[in-house]
């Protein structure tokens, strides 16, 4: 069917940046051996004919062809086709509501959503056979698509069941329960199923312990009223027993950074350096923005809608977050720096302790998981103490890269974290508002030099044995 491309009159068509026809190459390249040529083909075509996750009458007119590219063994990387329908899906069934009105490039009213979700629930099989790929990369990016596609319940809960018990890997097992949890939501005929299934994993004293957390937390999302006294602290012995534990030495090394004591010269791999041509200060701002959103833990898009379910129970919320905070795990620890500076800012209540375990982040050795401690602290020291209803959330002006050259650039300040006395004293009365949408302001600062080279980085983070799930 790639054959079929130039039958289609893609100029009559336009996406982000004009017409539609650059897009029968791009479709043609990511059919090639050359993986250069196929990276740049869905660099340009996520970048265009899917701009921030629009949908255009070119998106719809590409599916059929990248139906076909998933369905052909003889596709190179058939993986990053499924996940690229998979992603036009998404948005298209999220958009896809009744009376939704969206205008196209051109002006004029357009049904590209709707006609995307259509054709791609009209090929919901596709997944099942997708799912069950010999190709582990394949399965993994069709996952989602059992839950956001198929309209039969009783299949779809019967082909996440099977999935499960064929599944090894932590991070696929997590996705498998987050779909059925998807489902349950979309689908109603499929929310007794699922329930009863949520009971069985997470009451099941056989039942790993990654499964029976991620069924705990899905449960909670999809009941809330089940939520108890019991619920965070069972969570919080399940994340214990998934949680790598550093190997001795490597414990005997942290005990040294948490005490502040010498620990020597830092010995961690350096990264390669920006381009010679390059500022500083720009090559440091296009690393955080690469680093915005980014996930480190398997675990941590799991805790994250564990939070958002517990919504309003801020001492479960806070409890849970000093685990996150106090976790061997350094992935753990940089990615709950985050949802704790949000619970901070949009709850009221006593957050000293988060502060205090915010600021133990501000590792010698670990510049990375330091800047983004730091940039925290500092927000909130500046921050002023809000008491009235409805203030609007406040947003991280300084992006990490700056706190991370200040907190390396001046060891001696490790003993006093930055703005903590002010941080903590702000820590307490905050305001419940709702996080506004979009990405938080980056901004660039002459106080930035050369992009500090302790090469620390999650790449270089000690690495560590995981613990058994069982």
């Amino acid at each position: 069917m790639i054959n079929d491309l130039e039958s289609i009159d893609w100029a009559s068509m336009g996406h982000a940046y004009g017409p539609a026809d650059d897009v029968p190459q791009w479709l043609h390249d990511m059919a090639l051996p050359d993986a250069e040529v196929r990276e740049r083909a869905f660099s340009n075509f996520h970048g265009a004919a899917h701009h921030q996750g629009d949908v255009y009458p070119c998106t719809v007119a590409s599916l059929p062809f990248l139906f076909t590219m998933a369905d052909s063994l003889s596709t190179p990387d058939r993986a990053s086709v499924v996940a690229l329908i998979v992603s036009i899906g998404r948005e298209a069934v999220d958009r896809d509501g009744l009376g939704s009105v969206w205008i196209g490039p051109d002006g004029q009213e357009s049904t590209a959503y709707q006609d995307a979700a259509a054709l791609i629930r009209g090929r919901g099989e596709a997944f099942v056979g997708y799912a069950r790929d010999v190709d582990a990369r394949v399965r993994g990016a069709s996952i989602a698509g059992l839950g956001l596609f198929l309209d039969d319940a009783e299949q779809a809960v019967g082909v996440l069941r099977d999935r499960l018990d064929a599944e090894n890997g932590i991070t696929e097992r997590l996705l498998l329960v987050r779909t059925m949890g998807d489902l349950a939501l979309r689908l109603p005929a499929a929310r007794v199923p699922v329930r009863a299934w949520f009971d069985i994993l997470a009451d099941g004293v056989a039942v790993d312990a990654d499964v029976r957390l991620a069924a705990l937390v899905q449960r909670a999302r999809c009941v809330p009223e089940f939520i108890d006294d019991t619920t965070v602290p069972t969570a919080i012995g399940l994340l214990r027993r998934i949680t790598p534990i550093p190997r001795p030495e490597e414990s005997m090394e942290e005990d040294e950074d948490e005490g502040r004591g010498p620990s020597g010269p830092c010995t961690c791999t350096a990264e390669a350096g920006p381009d010679p041509g390059v500022p500083g200060h720009v090559a440091a701002a296009f690393a955080d923005l690469a680093r915005r959103g980014r996930v480190h833990a398997p675990t941590t898009s799991l805790l994250v809608t564990f939070h958002e379910a517990l919504d309003a129970r801020v001492e479960d919320r806070t409890a849970l977050l000093c685990e996150q905070l106090r976790s061997p795990d350094a992935a753990t620890r940089y990615d709950a720096i985050d949802v704790a500076d949000g619970l901070i800012t949009s709850w009221r209540g006593d957050h000293t302790l988060l502060v205090r375990l915010i600021a133990e982040c501000l590792l010698q050795c670990d510049s990375y998981t330091s800047a983004a401690a730091a940039e925290v602290l500092g927000s909130l020291g500046r921050s002023p103490c809000r008491t009235g209803p409805g203030s609007p959330r406040r947003p991280r002006r300084h992006p990490p890269h700056r706190a991370r050259a200040r907190c390396v650039g001046e060891p001696a300040r490790r003993a006093a974290p930055p703005d903590m006395s002010s941080a903590a004293s702000t820590a307490w009365a905050r305001p419940h508002t709702s996080p506004s949408p979009g990405s938080r302001p980056c901004s660039l600062s002459p106080v930035v030099g050369e992009t500090p080279g302790d090469g620390t980085s999650p790449s270089t983070w000690r690495s560590s044995t995981p613990a058994s799930p069982s």
